[in-house]
């Protein structure tokens, strides 16, 4: 069981992560960012994918 306040943070944290993730695999100008872009992506689909289907503590 999560807190409220803590699963919607955690939520938009993994929006944001896929956002950075999906900007940096789109540039073609800094090699370490392609690189590490699909890490972003996986990360925030998968935190996004586990903090949306658990229910919060009310």
């Amino acid at each position: 069981m999560l807190s409220g306040k803590f699963a919607q943070g955690a939520e938009w944290l993994s929006i944001v992560l896929i956002l950075c993730g999906i900007v940096c695999l789109c540039q073609p100008f800094v090699l370490p960012l392609y690189s590490n872009g699909f890490t972003l992506l996986l990360l925030g689909w998968v935190g996004l994918t586990i903090f949306s289907h658990r229910k919060p503590v009310r």
